[in-house]
């Protein structure tokens, strides 16, 4: 007599084996929102070398490389621009967004294969500003610029307004100073907003980390950036100088303004120290009363 299939199990004659699934014949579109979610330097690694089927995907459509994130691959090591300049084929010229850090050799590369650009995140630059600026030029249609610099020539070249006169159709701009170093002996680089910047009628969010901000520079900011939404700015307040009430009123029609406390002026003379003691401090509308920015002496 045959005994009857045990329900409990799993191995009994009852138990149906999943069929093999057959990841060659995923469709196009899945395949695309999962290299996606590698990005180029896993794609070019291991995803395209699975089968033909996820390699013609992956080397084929110039929709999955339009947006490329090369992560913490860095262009100077030894396979780092090989993938990039692969990634840069394979998009066609229709890349618009990239992300990762860069050096002049793969910013010369930026302006030679991808001119749509329209998102640029160099988390960090190893690249002094002249040629940082040599290369905006060339990127017309840059709205979303984020730059982390890693190295700086001299801090006086006011890479602020450089950057706002070669892109003037930016709509977000943040810019890091906070590894950056002045190379003539002078020890941490940091951005000097003082000046007047080229007028940005589209605009909407600037971000400044580590920079020496005057009462002057901030009145420049506010003057030539009408649609200025979010203002966030960190490191020191310097030069003197009171905010008048008119300059307190362009800071109230800014949603999201984040300024530096002030500092004293002999930082300079004792940068670790005043780095150390470096405050951050988010003003909301209420805070425009006795607070005039005066620094104290």
């Amino acid at each position: 007599m045959a005994s009857s299939p045990n329900p409990k199990n799993p191995r009994s004659p009852a138990s149906a084996s999943p069929a093999a699934r057959d990841w060659a014949s995923l469709p196009p579109d899945i395949l695309i929102s999962v290299f996606l979610v590698l990005g180029p330097y896993d794609i070019m690694r291991g995803a395209d070398r699975t089968c033909t089927a996820w390699r013609r995907v992956a080397v084929d459509d110039p929709d999955l490389w339009r947006r490329i994130d090369m992560g913490d691959v860095l262009p100077c090591s030894a396979g780092g621009r090989v993938v990039v300049s692969a990634a840069m084929d394979r998009a066609a010229g229709q890349c618009e967004s990239f992300s990762g850090p860069c050096d002049n050799h793969l910013l010369f590369l930026l302006v030679e294969r991808a001119p749509l650009l329209k998102i640029l995140h160099l988390t960090h630059l190893y690249a002094p500003n002249k040629v940082l600026t040599l290369v905006l030029n060339r990127l017309p249609l840059l709205e979303d610029l984020e730059i982390s610099l890693s190295y700086v020539s001299t801090p006086s070249e006011n890479l602020l307004q450089s950057i706002c006169q070669d892109c003037p159709r930016l709509k977000k701009l943040r810019l890091n100073c906070s590894e950056s170093y002045d190379h003539n002996g002078s020890g941490v680089a940091m951005e000097i907003i003082r000046g007047k910047i080229t007028l940005m009628r589209e605009l909407q969010s600037l971000e400044l980390f580590h920079c020496d901000l005057t009462v002057q520079g901030l009145g420049a900011i506010l003057d030539s950036c009408p649609m200025l939404e979010t203002l966030r700015i960190t490191g020191f307040m310097c030069g003197g100088g009171k905010m008048d009430e008119k300059l307190r009123q362009k800071c109230v029609g800014v949603k999201n303004l984040t300024l530096p406390d002030k500092s004293v002026n002999s930082y300079r003379r004792h940068p670790m120290r005043h780095r150390m003691r470096l405050r951050m401090r988010t003003v909301h509308r209420r805070d425009f009363g006795p607070w005039d920015w005066q620094i104290d002496g």
